[in-house]
């Protein structure tokens, strides 16, 4: 059973790609946004005002760190959709899903019910502190490059069913599953 890990950022379809792949391999699902977020409402905040809070203070990042490489270590046959899994699980097969960032702000803005322009700002914004602290916390100055995947495949041009077709057959193709 192999250790899958989805990486994109807000709106590229992760969640939607890393469930669906989860349930056709029969693996476990995670999600660090799904946990970030249950910290968030814990503490009455919306993530903008966490991602605010986790700005001043690496106490989140690094429990939710911490917690992912020790899932890491421990279990096999999961989909792990997070921003930093890949660094934390460096066994895992790291998939990167991307799209324009206009589109993905779209997305956004019709997931939460609100004006394109506010998430605009705030995806510029909220993906500015998340650079910014992953830079300090560990270094890494570009969380985002292709590079650190093993796999790249555009959500812009593919419907989530596609995307989990494509997977797929990687996975296949390298006879890891």
């Amino acid at each position: 059973m192999v250790k899958i890990t989805i990486f994109g950022l807000a709106g590229t379809g992760k969640t939607t790609a890393g469930k669906m792949l989860a349930e056709k391999l029969g693996y476990n699902y995670i999600s660090t946004g799904n946990i970030f977020r249950g910290y968030a409402k814990e503490l009455g905040m919306d993530l903008n005002e966490f991602e605010e809070l986790a700005n001043k203070t690496d106490e989140y990042d690094r429990r939710l760190d911490t917690e992912t490489a020790i899932y890491g270590k421990k279990n096999n046959g999961f989909v792990f959709e997070s921003r930093l899994a890949w660094h934390f699980i460096p066994d895992s097969f790291k998939v990167a899903l991307v799209c324009p960032f206009e589109e993905r702000v779209s997305r956004v803005a019709h997931r939460e019910g609100k004006p394109f322009d506010k998430v605009f700002e705030e995806t510029l914004h909220r993906e500015e502190m998340i650079k910014n602290r992953y830079k300090e916390y560990y270094n890494i100055e570009n969380f985002d490059d292709l590079k650190n995947f093993d796999f790249v495949v555009d959500t812009g041009t593919n419907n989530a069913e596609k995307v989990v077709e494509i997977i797929l057959e990687e996975l296949k193709k390298r006879s890891l599953i």
